[in-house]
C-alpha cells in the first residue's frame, strides 16, 4: 500500500474514532446551555496550572501599561484578581484547545481531500472519496462553529470578560498590532462593538426566567452601559489633542475595568445583576442608544438541528463507502438524542 493510500485510510479511521467521542462529550453541554470552558478540566490538580501563567502575565502587562497613565487608581487592581485570571485562562486555553480537537480531524481530512483531487491522483480517484473527505471537512467545521456558539451562550459573563480584556489590550500591549487592512481606530471601534454585543448577550442570558420587570431593568441597565462605551469611544477617536485624548482614554479604561469587576465575579457570589457602578455612568448623555442585536431565542434549537445535519452527512458518507451497515445503530441512537431537545 502506498504512502498516499495509508494516509487516506488513517484519516478515515481517525475521523470516525475522534469525532463521535467528541460529540458524546460535548453534545449534552451544548444543548443544555452549560458549555463553560474549564469547568471540569480546570479543576484537575495536574491540569489547572496549564498555561495559567500566560494568562496572568497577559493581564499584568495590561495593568502595568494602564498604571503608567493613571498611577493612583485602585480600579486597575481588578486585573490582578484570581476570578479574572480564571476566566481569561479558561477561554484562552481550554476553549481554544477544545476547538483544536474538534477541528483537527477536519484539517487532516482537508489534506486528504487535496491528495484525492490532485492532478496526479485524479484519474485513480473516485467521486465517493471526494464526497467522503469533503463531508469530513464540513462536519468538523460545523462542530467547531457550534462550540463557539455554545460557549457564548452558556458563559456569557466570561465572553464579556474576554471582549473587555481585548479592548484594553488594543490600547496598551497590542496598540500597534492592528490588522493590516484596518486602521487602529477602526479596529478599536470593532472590538468595542464586540464588547457591546457580549454585554447584550449576557443580559439576555442571565435574565432568562426572571419576572418581566427584572428582565426590563437588566436590559435598560445594559443599554446604558452600551451607550457609555460608544460615547467614550467616540470622544477618544474624535480628539485631536494628545492631552484631551489621554483624558478620554482614561475614562474609557476605568469604565471597562468596572465592567470587569462585575463580569469576573464567581457564579456562586452573584446575588444581583449589575454591570457597572452607577457613578461610572454619570457623565454619559441621556440620548437613546443605537439598537444592538439581541440573540435569537431559537439559538439553542439550531444546535441540535446542525447536529442532526452533521449526522445525516456522516450517514451519507458511510453509505457511499458501503460501510453504513456497521454504523446504522449508533447513527439512529445519535439521531434520537438530537431530537430530544426539540421536545423540551
Amino acid at each position: 500500500m502506498s504512502m498516499r493510500q495509508t494516509y487516506l485510510w488513517f484519516t478515515f479511521y481517525l475521523w470516525f474514532t475522534v469525532t463521535p467521542c467528541m460529540l458524546i462529550i460535548y453534545y449534552i453541554p451544548w444543548v443544555s446551555g452549560t458549555r463553560i470552558p474549564g469547568r471540569r478540566l480546570g479543576r484537575v490538580p495536574l491540569l489547572k496550572q496549564f498555561r495559567r501563567r500566560n494568562a496572568r502575565s497577559r493581564l499584568d502587562a495590561v495593568r502595568e501599561r494602564l498604571s503608567e497613565n493613571l498611577r493612583t487608581c485602585p480600579d486597575f487592581e481588578v486585573l490582578a484578581s484570581e476570578p479574572l485570571v480564571n476566566q481569561v485562562h479558561a477561554h484562552a486555553t481550554w476553549a481554544q484547545l477544545s476547538r483544536i480537537f474538534l477541528a483537527a480531524p477536519g484539517m487532516l481530512a482537508s489534506a486528504a481531500l487535496a491528495l484525492v483531487v490532485s492532478p496526479l491522483a485524479w484519474r485513480s480517484s473516485s467521486l465517493w472519496a471526494v464526497g467522503v473527505y469533503l463531508t469530513f471537512v464540513f462536519v468538523s467545521a460545523f462542530l467547531t462553529c457550534i462550540d463557539i456558539w455554545a460557549v457564548r451562550n452558556a458563559d456569557s459573563a466570561g465572553t464579556v470578560t474576554l471582549a473587555a480584556v481585548g479592548v484594553l489590550e488594543s490600547f496598551t500591549t497590542r496598540a500597534k498590532k492592528a490588522p493590516a487592512k484596518s486602521t487602529t481606530a477602526a479596529w478599536q471601534s470593532q472590538l468595542i462593538e464586540q464588547l457591546c454585543m457580549a454585554l447584550v448577550r449576557r443580559a439576555h442570558r442571565e435574565s432568562a426566567g426572571t419576572v418581566p420587570g427584572s428582565r426590563l431593568t437588566m436590559a435598560q441597565n445594559t443599554a446604558c452601559v452600551v451607550r457609555a462605551l460608544r460615547h467614550h469611544a467616540a470622544l477618544v477617536h474624535d480628539s485631536a489633542e494628545s492631552e484631551e485624548r489621554r483624558t478620554h482614554e482614561r475614562e474609557l479604561w476605568l469604565l471597562i475595568c468596572n465592567i470587569l469587576k462585575y463580569s469576573s465575579r464567581p457564579r456562586g457570589d452573584v446575588v444581583d445583576f449589575r454591570v457597572v457602578d452607577v457613578d461610572r455612568l454619570a457623565a454619559v448623555p441621556d440620548a437613546l442608544p443605537e439598537a444592538t442585536a439581541v440573540p435569537s431565542p431559537k439559538a439553542r434549537v439550531l444546535v441540535p438541528l446542525l447536529f442532526m445535519c452533521a449526522l445525516v452527512a456522516v450517514a451519507v458518507a458511510l453509505g457511499l463507502t458501503g460501510a453504513a451497515g456497521e454504523f446504522t445503530q449508533p447513527i439512529f441512537v445519535a439521531l434520537a438524542m438530537a431530537v430530544l431537545p426539540f421536545a423540551h
